[in-house]
């Protein structure tokens, strides 16, 4: 039997009571706190983000299954030809212009995978499109499409990029699944939220990938790998902030309990 404490007494009682059989104490039922604040706490809550976990995993081995499937040479050179003159000019543009180009169009992909069933279908179709051109420049470089996937994930951008694709698509799946609970308006605003959230992320991740995309041209191959020194630092500050935020929370709902 689930039980809980009586916050007067610290009488241990069945859970789902109304009144502390001992003291009397009221016990308040718990609501859902649909205020902006509120509803930015329920977006760490655990069960969102290990589905959003589940997704990347999803999209990762999505990407690792296409890029071992076998391209002849002639189609990956056709593909290449096709995608090189965009990624050329991207790259030849000064690193502000390049993050401010990399970060509108990555954010138009999440845009679109955060629309209910449109954007899960298009999620798919993008990751699947994005594994078939990697695996194309590999192969006319001589590099395994895996490889290439694998070399990639070994920069820190793709640890922003990729996930905020996942994060996108995952909320608008919550989106849908809200219509048949009936907390539709609800989840809207945590959309908006998780949108403003994901913008971030890859305007951050647009700024690194410029910044690698700059790093490559040095005469140290090695390079590229000092900007996980502040991705670290980045990561660490968002994920003392964010449970900064939510021990407070807790703290102020639990006063707010207590004088009720």
């Amino acid at each position: 039997m689930k039980v809980e404490q009586c916050p007067q007494c610290g009488t241990i009682i069945p859970a789902g009571s109304d009144v502390c059989p001992i003291c009397g104490y009221t016990l308040k039922k718990k609501t859902t706190d649909n205020s902006w604040r509120g509803i930015f706490a329920s977006i760490f809550a655990r069960r969102r983000i290990l589905t959003m976990v589940l997704v990347f995993i999803f999209e990762i081995a999505l990407m690792f299954v296409i890029t071992a499937i076998p391209m002849s040479f002639s189609q990956a050179k056709a593909i290449a030809g096709q995608t090189e003159p965009s990624l050329q000019a991207v790259r030849s543009l000064p690193i502000l212009s390049r993050s401010v180009s990399i970060f509108s169009h990555n954010y138009e992909i999440a845009s679109i995978e955060i629309v209910p069933v449109i954007g899960q279908i298009f999620f798919v179709i993008s990751t699947y499109s994005t594994a078939i051109v990697l695996d194309a420049l590999a192969i006319g470089q001589g590099v395994p499409g895996p490889i290439a996937l694998f070399t990639l994930l070994l920069l820190p951008y793709s640890w922003l990029e990729l996930p905020s694709y996942a994060i996108a698509a995952t909320e608008g799946g919550f989106l849908i699944a809200s219509i048949f609970r009936k907390q539709f308006r609800v989840e809207i605003k945590r959309a908006v939220i998780v949108w403003l959230l994901v913008g971030i992320e890859l305007l951050t991740a647009g700024i690194f990938e410029s910044w690698t995309i700059y790093l490559e041209t040095s005469s140290n191959p090695f390079a590229i790998f000092i900007t996980w020194i502040p991705y670290v630092i980045i990561l660490a500050i968002f994920i003392t902030v964010v449970r900064s935020f939510l021990k407070r929370y807790e703290s102020s709902k639990s006063r707010e309990r207590q004088q009720y």
